[in-house]
């Protein structure tokens, strides 16, 4: 791929992200975004089969940068440290979460969540419960907590959001390992 054809592929994922954070992803046509990322519309279409791929496509970077975040520090013996890092990811990246977990993208996020983790689970695999339960508990579980603490209008900190996704998500994955 050349660099025009990055820094179009580029521009198409910021606009979008950038309209998401404005209004629901239905009201956003391929129009809307290929005037935000100042490209034509054929070029959007040689990049993009619709505007529901470009958002898998942003969504896949988003969970893949998550859960590289995470697992660079997961420790069986301190989960919290991978909650941690990956709650203060999201809160970082927070309007382009917010956009994506409250704007109609939520499944689209939790199904991705779940592919990038299935991918990494096979060399994780862990205890009595099988690889795909794990992984379909932690991705939904963990997408459903971002998700409210997103839509919070007070600001909920970081540790807190960290400790309850430790204490019931990762902790018992974590945990189960050692059941009979």
């Amino acid at each position: 791929m050349d660099a025009r054809m990055l820094r179009s592929r580029a521009a198409l994922n910021s606009a979008l992200l950038e309209l998401i954070a404005l209004r629901p992803f239905d009201q956003i046509s391929v129009r809307d975004i290929t005037a935000q990322a100042g490209v034509g519309y054929a070029t959007f279409f040689r990049h993009h089969a619709s505007k529901e791929a470009l958002l898998e496509r942003a969504a896949a970077d988003q969970i893949r940068q998550l859960v590289a975040t995470a697992l660079a520090v997961m420790d069986a013996t301190d989960t919290r440290a991978s909650c941690m890092a990956l709650c203060t990811y999201v809160d970082e990246h927070r309007a382009i979460w917010s956009a994506l977990l409250t704007s109609g993208a939520q499944q689209v996020m939790r199904d991705e969540f779940a592919r990038v983790a299935m991918e990494v689970s096979s060399t994780r695999a862990n205890g009595w419960i099988p690889a795909e339960v794990g992984v379909l508990v932690t991705a939904g579980s963990t997408i459903e907590i971002l998700s409210w603490w997103l839509r919070q209008t007070e600001k909920v900190p970081v540790a807190q959001v960290a400790k309850m996704l430790d204490w019931l998500v990762m902790s018992p994955l974590v945990l189960s390992g050692s059941a009979e």
